[in-house]
């Protein structure tokens, strides 16, 4: 029934859209396995799966800065990895946070929405190796300088796998996350 009214509401907002003027509503940011992210303004996103038989979404009522797919739990399916700027329960300043979600049966299911890593994020990516893939990040040191992480998905959650450079500058950092000059 649920299923229903979200397609119901997405044939109704379509429709809407496009008896508006020819302006453009919602940007896609990527999609690929028909999973995409739309740009409804600013501070709202959805998630979309689509699929032959369903279209299911999941709205982020935060600012973006990151998006891409990856295998992050190694079960062969491509996951979505997010980073949102938004509090916590916990942490009432607006940082950096990393949300993960996957494609179960075609539904848009968080894997694990992220509070914090072991320090303030400032960017992530997704590298792969031999081993499977991990994230790499680039977290703030308490110096002001910056350190590049790295990640592994364990059934819950993220484990820290280990520090790949610690007090460096945020130029060499994103040259070590995008797995250049290590």
């Amino acid at each position: 029934m649920k299923n229903i009214f979200r397609l119901l509401y997405f044939i109704i907002g379509i429709s809407f859209m496009s008896n508006c003027s020819g302006e453009v509503r919602n940007k896609t940011e990527e999609q690929s396995n028909g999973i995409s992210l739309i740009k409804k303004h600013d501070s709202l996103y959805h998630i979309q799966i689509k699929s032959d038989s369903l279209i299911d979404f999941w709205e982020l009522k935060y600012p973006v800065y990151q998006y891409m797919l990856g295998d992050v739990d190694a079960n062969g399916k491509k996951d979505i990895l997010v980073g949102v700027i938004k509090t916590t329960r916990f942490d009432s300043i607006r940082r950096k946070r990393l949300f993960i979600f996957k494609n179960y049966k075609g539904y848009v299911r968080p894997l694990w929405l992220g509070s914090r890593l072991g320090k303030p994020l400032v960017d992530f990516n997704l590298v792969k190796n031999k081993d499977g893939s991990l994230i790499r990040s680039i977290e703030k040191e308490k110096s002001g300088k910056v350190l590049v992480a790295e990640y592994k998905w364990r059934r819950f959650g993220l484990e820290f796998k280990r520090y790949i450079r610690r007090e460096i500058d945020s130029i060499t950092a994103i040259r070590v996350l995008k797995n250049e000059n290590i």
